[in-house]
């Protein structure tokens, strides 16, 4: 990717997190106050209606399943829905993250002497600061209304990139057993650490989320009529 498509993806990026998550999260609430006005007729027919309780016992109990149901479809919706987009943007975000790497450090090298054979650290970081906030200013310009907001995200991308990812690669490169630093070695060091501290951490825990949603939400959901079965 050149600066043009990286800063395209980032816009696209940023636009769908910021305008489909309210779409998504739209959505998500509509279909878990659905599902808890659906429980709550089961609940009604199946379980008051049956048990021929006093009206006052009925009232009382069909109001506290339905603050229950519908609070609880609620929140599940949105944390159904804040799981879906986090899945999702992670994804995403470790494509865009890996060629945004790849960038960086063909940016950084190329503004490195060829000549140079001893490179410090605070001129990695002078020249990832550079190239950062060149593309930073390029990307704000052309964010349009979510210009701001993509700003403030990017930004905070290329800190953490920088404090977490270039004291990992300067690490990397201070095992070499020669004095020299190449640009193969700036490259090589990228790639080694972007992938070992970026990706496995976070796709290692995507299917747990998965576990840990599904069974939050049949647990709220089956609760009212477990306690009514076990009386």
């Amino acid at each position: 990717m050149d600066k043009s498509q990286i800063i395209d993806y980032w816009l696209a990026f940023f636009r769908d997190l910021l305008i489909g998550t309210l779409k998504k999260l739209f959505l998500f609430c509509f279909i878990g106050l659905g599902l808890g006005f659906i429980t709550i007729m089961v609940f009604d027919t199946q379980i008051l209606e049956v048990a021929d309780w006093s009206n006052w016992l009925e009232i009382l109990l069909i109001s506290i399943v339905s603050l229950w149901y519908l609070g609880f479809g609620f929140l599940h919706g949105v944390v159904a829905c804040s799981l879906q987009v986090m899945i999702q943007k992670i994804r995403e975000a470790l494509e865009g993250l890996q060629q945004l790497l790849d960038w960086l450090t063909r940016e950084v090298i190329d503004r490195i002497p060829k000549f140079q054979k001893n490179i410090p650290k605070s001129e990695l970081e002078e020249k990832y600061d550079q190239v950062g906030s060149e593309l930073l200013t390029k990307l704000k310009q052309r964010g349009g209304i979510t210009g701001f907001f993509s700003g403030v995200l990017f930004s905070v991308i290329l800190k953490v990139l920088k404090f977490f990812f270039l004291d990992n690669v300067v690490e990397e490169l201070q095992k070499k057993d020669t004095g020299e630093i190449t640009s193969a070695d700036i490259e090589h060091a990228v790639r080694r650490v972007g992938t070992d501290v970026m990706i496995s951490p976070i796709t290692d825990n995507l299917f747990l989320i998965h576990i840990a949603n599904t069974v939050i939400g049949l647990f709220f959901f089956s609760l009212p009529f477990s306690l009514l079965w076990l009386l």
